[in-house]
């Protein structure tokens, strides 16, 4: 008799501890008492720019506007899956990641002053909800404050409300650069003609022209592909040429030729469409572009 509530009590007392066992693991797997999922991977709390998450600075684009606009500045994410809990994760403009990137990269963008923007997270603190994985650090502006300069904004985490999450130590930072396009942005299809001592050919070929200032548009020079010229469109639609970038020796002297009486270098608001003709070394070019540059 004596054995036999021994032996009951030692399988009890196992069966306890089994049960106490599964809970625990459950309550591990459900990451509710450590900062691990099962898999022993940490729950991770990082900005996550893009897809290849080594790239910490991402460019957003904005129609001109006067208007208003809020939109997602900083993706906040969860490495591991999604919050348990809703996780309050603090962030901070920090100048000198943008002061950084520009040193490190030849890159000359501005930091907007706290009056051309409003953050929309009080105090910066952006709510990941229980159930989802990333959550966003909002501002509200007026994309024409922006236009004519090229300006970035750098923030990074502070601060994680629960001590079960860890602050990534090489993705807690990322820059958002903020450009407004002009009205001369957009794609092109560019016809004309390169006269070259050696080379001379016919252009036919897409063009993207960028915004780089208020009136002023980035395009190829010529066919030569990496190498730019800048356009201006005055306010009587004529049209100032400089050097763009990757313009190096004879090529850094590019400029407006005139005198034609159809490639003019002027722009036809009507049909969108400049006639360009400029060319290098100047004075006197030995190479020669004539081009009708019409948006598609």
């Amino acid at each position: 008799m004596k054995l036999s509530i021994k032996l009951t009590a030692i399988l009890t007392l196992l069966l306890s501890l089994s049960m106490v066992s599964c809970l625990k693991d459950n309550q591990f797997d459900d990451g509710l008492i450590q900062s691990v999922h099962g898999g022993g991977q940490p729950n991770i709390v990082e900005v996550k720019l893009a897809a290849s998450s080594a790239v910490q600075l991402l460019t957003l684009t904005f129609d001109n506007s006067s208007t208003d606009t809020t939109f997602n500045l900083i993706p906040v994410h969860l490495s591991n899956g999604p919050a348990s809990e809703d996780l309050q994760v603090t962030l901070v403009q920090k100048n000198s990641l943008v002061t950084d990137y520009n040193a490190a990269n030849g890159t000359g963008y501005k930091i907007p002053p706290a009056s051309m923007f409003t953050l929309v997270n009080a105090g910066g603190v952006v709510t990941i909800p229980k159930g989802t994985q990333t959550a966003y650090l909002r501002i509200k502006l007026k994309p024409s404050d922006f236009l004519g300069d090229s300006w970035a904004i750098g923030y990074e985490i502070s601060a994680v409300d629960k001590s079960s999450y860890t602050i990534s130590g090489n993705l807690k930072s990322g820059i958002v650069a903020i450009g407004v396009k002009n009205e001369y942005e957009g794609n092109y299809l560019t016809t004309g003609f390169f006269s070259h001592p050696t080379a001379p050919r016919d252009i036919d070929q897409e063009d993207f022209l960028a915004t780089i200032g208020p009136r002023t548009v980035s395009k190829t020079l010529g066919d030569l592909t990496g190498t730019n010229i800048n356009i201006t469109v005055n306010a009587n639609n004529t049209v100032s040429i400089a050097p763009g970038s990757g313009t190096s020796g004879t090529s850094a002297s590019v400029a407006a030729i005139s005198g034609d009486p159809v490639y003019n270098n002027t722009y036809v608001p009507a049909t969108k469409t400049f006639w360009l003709k400029y060319g290098y070394p100047n004075p006197g070019p030995t190479r020669i572009i004539t081009e009708k540059v019409v948006r598609e």
